[in-house]
């Protein structure tokens, strides 16, 4: 089990046009650097089309992942400064449920084969988040994991009754699969927690970095 691996996701903006050479410079230049932090885990940039781009960071230590930021923030400010783009501001949190399959740990290159990736946000309007987690991770993630094609799934408590859930699948078939069974599982088995989605997006991985630690569970 994985102790206090703490994660930050951003998102990023910017003309369509111009999101090849953001990811491709993020794969030459960026994703090598993060993984080489203290405490990495695990990094991914998600293409969301239209130049919608969201990275996704998990580290084993808060401190970890704030440095990571920190460290994001400059290479951003140096590399990206010809590049016109709206950097929104990012959702923290504790990964307290997480599963990986072994194929998260190759690293996806920039013009490589993709998986697909599932986001979603909600705001949790009734009851307990840690008792929602509990539910997610028994009825449905666990479940989740033995399904063909799973490849990843981090559900985040971001704190302020804010709940971050992210799925990566092998392909948009499976991805298709997942989805229905999500959406039936929050109507009928959280419908209590009265969830507010604010963001519910499908992507692809475009850049990815892993560590072998991304292979031990997180628990609720």
């Amino acid at each position: 089990m994985v102790e206090g691996m703490f994660a930050s996701m951003r998102r990023y903006r910017l003309a369509p046009e111009l999101s090849d050479e953001f990811m491709r410079r993020v794969d030459d230049s960026f994703a090598d650097g993060i993984a080489a932090q203290p405490g990495f885990v695990s990094y991914l940039l998600i293409d969301c089309g239209e130049g919608d781009l969201f990275t996704l960071s998990l580290f084993a230590e808060a401190a970890q992942a704030e440095a990571s930021r920190a460290l994001a923030q400059r290479w951003t400010q140096t590399e990206l400064a010809d590049i016109d783009h709206t950097r929104f501001d990012a959702i923290h949190g504790e990964s307290a449920v997480s599963r990986a399959a072994e194929g998260m740990l190759a690293p996806v290159r920039h013009g490589g084969v993709r998986k697909s990736v599932s986001i979603r946000f909600y705001h949790v309007r009734s009851g307990s988040v840690a008792q929602l987690l509990q539910t997610v991770e028994q009825g449905f993630v666990d479940r989740m994991h033995t399904m063909d094609g799973f490849e990843a799934s981090h559900v985040l408590d971001c704190d302020n009754d804010e709940v971050l859930w992210v799925t990566v699948l092998r392909d948009d078939q499976t991805a298709d699969v997942s989805e229905e069974r999500a959406v039936e599982f929050v109507r009928d088995e959280l419908r209590e927690y009265r969830l507010e989605r604010e963001i519910a997006i499908r992507g692809e991985i475009a850049v990815s970095r892993a560590s072998a630690e991304l292979l031990q569970p997180a628990h609720a």
